[in-house]
């Protein structure tokens, strides 16, 4: 008896399992093999790997807002992983491609196999350090965030535990002359000894690094105080250190490019481009937004909004279907590159501004957003 399941889904099972009182959930999540001529995969023809983990709580007083901070630098917070706080940072992502999974993939594979009994290290350069850019709002501290949860999960066999660390770039910078560099000489001073005795995974995540990461040859040019120049040469040093470590990866982020140093660019292993979300993109983000709306009987709905391949196929037959306006909505918004951020807002934005009552009808949550969108467009004109 065969059984066909999608990836992403949650398996059911018709008795009991052995363990289920401590089971929260079996979920198929990636397939990281070749791709196949077919959609199908026989489970037969695949090697399965299976996690187990315990997701870690945030601490009943708050949240994010929390998170302890790192015992030796105010300038960077840490969150046990996985925590649950991080659960749905993963499902969030919406891109064209598989670029999260290739991303998590590559680093899974390259800690594995940098871990390999007899290695020489010395004879290969592989710092763990990959810089995510991009335009402000497409989604790259969300990825950065999902894949240290990921990592936390695929390289439980390998650690016994992982944090994720987050460093504040903005708060490095000092109006004091000299103290930028030294900020940064505490901060990965604490996270070297985190991670000293190589039993638990670091995933450093920094937001905006162009701020600390700054070019020296800009700098100089224009004037500029030289601390700038000694934050840029601290951290600089300071990965040169973690690059001994092997648990620690350093995921960072920038929306300029163009202002990073050339040594620093020169150190990443992975300079991965995050554009602005396409129109395909942005339905399916619109498309996931409804569908909560819909599952939390905020709006009712006989069925979910459709797929995007099922819209394409109905496009001339339901000129005047949600999936058809989204369609439309998605196209007007890719063509202003609107952001991540800007997209997940609108839907609720549309609801709570154009809608009266409490439950609401498909119809008009997609009315309501259609105004939402309409309103964004002329701020921007």
């Amino acid at each position: 008896m065969y059984k066909a399941v999608e990836i992403g889904s949650k398996l059911k099972f018709e008795t009991r399992l052995k363990h289920d009182k401590i089971v929260v959930r079996v979920q198929i999540v990636d397939f990281t093999g070749p791709l196949q001529s077919s959609n199908w995969i026989d489970v037969e023809d695949v090697q399965l790997d299976v996690q187990t983990y315990h997701l870690r709580r945030p601490d009943d007083t708050g949240g994010r807002r929390c998170v302890k901070q790192d015992e030796h630098s105010s300038q960077a917070r840490t969150l046990a992983l996985p925590n649950a706080l991080l659960t749905d940072e993963w499902d969030s992502l919406v891109f064209d491609d598989a670029l999260p999974a290739r991303l998590l993939r590559y680093l899974v594979r390259m800690v594995d196999m940098m871990g390999q009994p007899g290695l020489n290290l010395a004879t290969f350069n592989w710092n763990r350090l990959c810089l995510l850019h991009g335009p402000p709002g497409s989604g790259k501290s969300t990825l950065c965030r999902a894949l240290a949860q990921k990592l936390a999960v695929r390289l439980g066999e390998s650690f016994a535990a992982a944090d994720l660390v987050e460093i504040n770039a903005n708060a490095m910078l000092s109006k004091y002359f000299g103290e930028s560099g030294k900020l940064i000489e505490s901060t990965f001073d604490g996270i070297m000894e985190r991670a000293r005795d190589g039993k638990k995974l670091i995933v450093v995540v920094i937001d905006e690094v162009e701020t600390i990461a700054g070019s020296r040859k800009l700098a100089s040019g224009g004037g500029e105080c030289h601390d700038g120049l000694r934050a840029t040469n601290q951290l600089l040093t300071a990965l040169d250190r973690l690059c001994h470590l092997p648990n620690v990866i350093t995921l960072c982020t920038s929306n300029m490019l163009e202002a990073i140093d050339p040594a620093f660019l020169d150190r990443a292993d992975i300079k991965q481009y995050i554009p602005s979300p396409s129109s395909s993109a942005i339905y399916n983000i619109f498309r996931s937004c409804l569908n909560e709306l819909v599952h939390s009987q905020l709006v009712t709905a006989n069925d979910d909004v459709p797929t995007l391949a099922t819209t394409h196929m109905t496009l001339h037959d339901s000129p005047d279907s949600a999936g058809f306006r989204l369609w439309k909505m998605s196209d007007k918004c890719a063509r202003l590159a609107m952001s991540g951020r800007t997209l997940r807002r609108l839907p609720v934005l549309g609801l709570a501004t154009y809608t009266w009552g409490v439950a609401q009808t498909l119809d008009n949550a997609v009315a309501a957003l259609e105004n939402a969108v309409e309103q964004e467009v002329l701020s921007r004109a």
